[in-house]
């Protein structure tokens, strides 16, 4: 009940603006890496919305940002190389009179450096966050902890990280979500094991959710340039 009820918070919220950050680290015996993607979004219903990420530490051969605007009528987001004929840096979409800003996600989600449950739930958009949710089962209330300043509920579940297939088993691991007592998205995390190379690396994805509903947004922030 819980978790419906924050999704049901952040589907009526007219504006959505703030911050995910998310940081994945992979350990092994031969040490630690880590990645950090943060990300600054703010979206204004029913059409307007803006969202910037980066990537920290640069990657050789990943994008290492993005950025997408829209004011209600024209879409502009950027394009990685060598995706499009001619390398254009930025490709721009009148927006249909139908189009809100769940389906400007849809637009550009596959291009996203982190395409993830909090970014979903800031647009709202059903399909990305089936991606996980269709995936969660025995969602369980823990005990209550601290997050920063706020008092959260620690909701676990069971996450099907990889469905059966013929070579592989069901694969299952523990997600947690922390849900502030105004009902506001606060984390998820989850850790999991993975060989590469003959190597065994302990991986912990982390998001960390700073997003105020019901804020007033500058107009200047969807100017599509």
């Amino acid at each position: 009940e819980i978790f419906q009820e924050m999704l049901s918070r952040y589907h009526a919220a007219k504006s959505v603006e703030g911050t995910v950050v998310f940081e994945q680290t992979a350990r092994s015996g031969s040490g630690e890496k880590r990645v950090v993607i943060s990300t600054r979004l703010a979206v204004s219903k029913p059409k307007k919305f803006f969202i910037e990420q980066s990537r920290s530490p640069r990657d050789d051969i990943m994008p290492n940002s993005f950025a997408a605007v829209s004011d209600g009528k024209k879409l502009g987001y950027t394009v990685p190389k060598g995706l499009l004929p001619g390398d254009p840096p930025k490709l721009y979409e009148a927006v249909p009179d139908y189009s809100g800003v769940s389906e400007g996600l849809d637009a550009f989600a596959p291009l996203l450096l982190d395409r993830s449950f909090p970014v979903a739930v800031a647009f709202y958009n059903e399909y990305e966050m089936r991606l996980l949710t269709q995936e969660l089962s025995a969602l369980t209330l823990l005990e209550d902890r601290t997050v920063g300043e706020q008092q959260a509920w620690v909701i676990k579940g069971e996450y099907i990280r990889f469905r059966r297939t013929a070579n592989r088993p069901e694969v299952k691991i523990p997600i947690y979500f922390y849900v502030s007592k105004s009902y506001d998205l606060l984390g998820v995390v989850y850790e999991e094991g993975m060989m590469d190379g003959g190597v065994q690396y302990n991986i912990t994805s982390r998001w960390t959710v700073r997003l105020l509903r019901d804020v007033e947004i500058p107009e200047s922030i969807f100017t599509v340039r």
